[in-house]
């Protein structure tokens, strides 16, 4: 691996500003993240909302063998609402493909995401998201079929996903501490052009909770994945031992040879 220990693929929106840098400078020494990206079009109204992210579906295994060329340990979709607005079978097609295309495991941030909260044994998740309000619902119909109660949600009813990009992190700060966590046993934050590293041990000292953000469940699975068992803030997530893995990941895990 010309003397890392590990390298990570990630395929990002082409919207997206936050995943790269925030993923980057959480890594630990030795493992590199290199990117590759899938267009996505900014809807004009809501009612393309949808269709402009799940049109991302088709550019996935062309970006998942670009980097397969690059001999990956791992391939993860960094995109949240783009793996689990299909729903949770979808998303398992999605991350076997990938894997079979890649020659490495695969995830997506969804996947991760489910994976997060069942290593830490939760059930009840109060949910906080920037999108508008269908893809909202699909974030929570996503966790209500991996076997999850959501039991409270803010959204900041955002259409444009470069303004989402450009947000300053005190703004998913801000809608964590305006939830109802009184009867969550953890924080879910949705999507991954959000800024939010910076607060997350905070805001897990203010709510008494785990706080899991999307970018920080993506990078912790692809680095377990990879066999990186170190990296990222200092939070509950990161300190758990081992990884609950969907069985789809650990099939593609399994699975996958190496492309060179």
């Amino acid at each position: 691996m010309h003397g890392s220990r590990a390298r990570i693929g990630l395929i990002v929106p082409s919207t997206n500003s936050v995943v790269e840098p925030e993923i980057s400078a959480a890594l630990p020494p030795g493992v590199a993240a290199y990117a590759t990206r899938v267009p996505v079009a900014e809807a004009a109204r809501p009612e393309e909302k949808v269709a402009s992210i799940l049109a991302m579906r088709e550019r996935l295994p062309a970006a998942a063998a670009e980097l397969g060329s690059l001999g990956v340990d791992v391939v993860a979709y960094a995109c949240t609402s783009g793996s689990f607005l299909h729903g949770r079978d979808s998303d398992a097609d999605t991350c076997a493909e990938l894997a079979t295309v890649a020659g490495s495991p695969a995830l997506t941030t969804s996947t991760a995401m489910v994976a997060a909260l069942r290593t830490m044994g939760v059930r009840r998740v109060a949910v906080v998201t920037p999108y508008i309000g269908p893809v909202a619902d699909g974030a929570a119909a996503y966790l209500v079929q991996s076997g999850f109660e959501v039991v409270a949600r803010r959204d900041l009813d955002l259409l444009s996903n470069l303004a989402k990009g450009r947000l300053e992190p005190e703004v998913s700060a801000g809608l964590v501490r305006e939830v109802d966590v009184s009867g969550a046993e953890a924080v879910m934050i949705s999507c991954t052009n959000w800024r939010t590293f910076e607060h997350l041990a905070d805001l897990e000292c203010e709510t008494g909770l785990p706080v899991v953000s999307s970018n920080l469940a993506t990078m912790w699975a692809a680095l377990r994945l990879a066999g990186i068992d170190e990296g990222g803030p200092d939070v509950a997530l990161l300190r758990e031992a081992g990884t609950a893995l969907p069985d789809h990941v650990r099939r593609s895990a399994a699975g996958a040879g190496r492309t060179g």
